[in-house]
């Protein structure tokens, strides 16, 4: 009994030592299977072996390569002990330090769409309501929207549409069709009816040439009671005429009980509707208004602070999104000092954020630049040596603002409206033309008359093709009224309203400067000097 005992334990023994060797036997008898047929040469008798069993092993899962190495730098400490949530590049290399800097520039554009908008909550509550009770409760309205340049009134709309962009396609009760049109394209006001009828058709459609476009507006706004069309006019005082027939209507339409239309219009100028606009109140056609005021030092410097922690890695997850930052987080790229000069400057002077996320962006330009010299020279110098961090401090944010605002003329004239702007820049070249004067020169002192100017202002703004139309004559005198309380120009007192003088008080330098910053009143210039030198 014993004797079968030892042989049974044998056995077993011998079956679990074939199998753990089966896999590289069967490796093996694969490899003489290969070299048995690339070989002819006969190989030296042996004993056969037993067939081995092969044994099923389970597979190694692939390794994320890219993640690990992630997660390695993440992990590995900084030298000399220095911390850095947006530096890990080596010493030989600029290819982080650049990446950065080039994903900061591209959070500063104009352009860049935020994935959520700071601060704004009474704005914010005030359109969603709004958009609340007209466009998700199928009913017809108009909201007119006024605000200086850069003060979120286009993005904050912007923003209502999307994150309401799945509820709007849940509804059951009627379709929700947005058109956004800037008024800025049209060339004549008129010529918005035509403008909202290719929108509202589709791209590459084109009007019914059989019919007016008033009509063919008016009937696709209103042809179909199942859909609500929302139609966003930006910078809608471009649609002013001399009777305001253009404004008139599309307000109108938007009050009309049964309209199918929402009507949203925005500006700059805070007074439109009651100045340019005085009968809507009386035809029962005024719209809600919300006015946007300027960005406050602590609201530029939380968006600020805001773009530059989204730059900040998640060490938990370096491919998620960024931590949320505490009293504790470093800023990234720029000083809080410099942050804080930024935002106090633009506040002061126009509270236009566009003109701080600029300022940000030539300042992290700027420091880049230098960055990569320093670093360069560094690498060449000694290669084994700790990496430079780039940093934006205040002197370059103080060289940027220097450029940006130039003097305070530039700044004055800036914030004109549009049609105040286009006073300016005729009274520009009338100057020019008539006194031959430079642009080098102090002040211009050329003098000229106002029926002089009256005149050369209608043929200017009547030109063929021009993308300014003419005001009418009593609001070019609240424009020249207006504009003269800014000390830009003087104006002499005259029994005759046509023999008073007019007097420049800026330079061309700071006239041009201006003009560039607008792209159609740019443009209108430069064809008026074209064509008349």
């Amino acid at each position: 009994m014993l004797k079968m005992t030892r042989l049974l334990v044998r056995h077993f023994c011998a079956i679990a030592s074939d199998q753990h060797r089966a896999p590289s036997d069967s490796i093996n008898d694969e490899s003489d299977y290969e070299s048995d047929h690339s070989e002819h040469t006969p190989s030296p008798p042996s004993t056969p072996r037993k067939k081995q069993t092969l044994v099923a092993v389970t597979p190694t899962p692939i390794r994320n390569i890219t993640r690990e190495l992630a997660l390695a730098q993440v992990a590995s400490p900084h030298r000399n002990g220095q911390s850095s949530f947006y530096l890990r590049a080596t010493p030989r290399t600029l290819a982080n330090g650049n990446k950065l800097c080039q994903q900061a520039k591209a959070l500063f554009r104009r352009t860049a769409i935020p994935s959520r908008l700071v601060g704004r909550g009474n704005e914010r509550s005030t359109m969603m309501d709004f958009w609340n009770a007209h466009v998700l409760g199928n009913k017809p309205g108009c909201l007119y929207v006024s605000g200086s340049p850069g003060t979120g009134k286009t993005a904050m709309l912007t923003e209502i549409i999307r994150i309401t962009e799945d509820e709007v396609g849940e509804l059951r009760t009627h379709q929700v069709n947005v058109v956004m049109v800037n008024c800025m394209s049209v060339g004549d006001p008129k010529a918005i009816y035509t403008k909202i009828v290719t929108e509202l058709k589709g791209s590459g459609s084109k009007p019914n040439p059989d019919m007016d476009a008033v009509q063919e507006a008016e009937m696709l706004l209103n042809g179909k009671s199942e859909v609500l069309n929302v139609v966003v006019l930006d910078e809608i005082d471009h649609l002013i005429t001399k009777d305001q027939d253009v404004l008139y209507k599309v307000f109108e339409w938007a009050s009309i009980p049964s309209s199918r239309l929402v009507l949203i219009g925005i500006a700059n100028a805070l007074d439109l509707t009651d100045r340019i606009l005085p009968r809507l109140r009386a035809k029962n056609c005024e719209p809600q208004l919300l006015n946007f005021n300027p960005y406050s030092v602590s609201e530029i410097t939380s968006i600020i602070k805001d773009r530059l922690y989204s730059l900040v890695e998640n060490e938990d997850d370096p491919f998620g999104a960024a931590p949320t930052p505490n009293e504790n987080t470093p800023l990234p790229l720029i000083q809080s000092a410099a942050v804080e000069l930024c935002a106090r400057k633009v506040a002061a002077s126009m509270g236009d954020l566009r003109t701080a996320l600029d300022v940000c962006r030539q300042a992290i330009e700027m420091a880049e630049n230098e960055w990569k010299k320093k670093t360069a020279a560094l690498i060449a110098s000694n290669p084994d040596a700790p990496p430079i961090v780039a940093k934006v401090t205040i002197g370059h944010v103080m060289k940027v603002l220097q450029i940006v605002y130039g003097s305070p003329n530039v700044q004055k004239l800036k914030q004109l409206n549009l049609q105040q702007k286009v006073v300016i820049g005729v009274l520009m070249v009338m100057n020019r033309s008539t006194s031959g004067s430079t642009k080098s020169q102090i002040t211009m002192t050329k003098i000229i008359s106002y029926l002089q100017f009256r005149e050369q202002y209608g043929v200017f703004c009547s030109k063929s093709g021009s993308s300014i139309s003419p005001v009418s004559r009593t609001e070019l005198n609240d424009l020249i009224s207006m504009i003269e309380t800014t000390g830009m120009i003087t104006l002499t007192n005259h029994k005759d309203e046509r023999l008073r003088r007019i007097q420049l008080c800026v330079t061309e330098d700071d006239i041009m400067q201006m003009i560039r910053s607008v792209n159609v009143l740019d443009t209108w210039i430069a064809d008026i000097l074209e064509q008349d030198p």
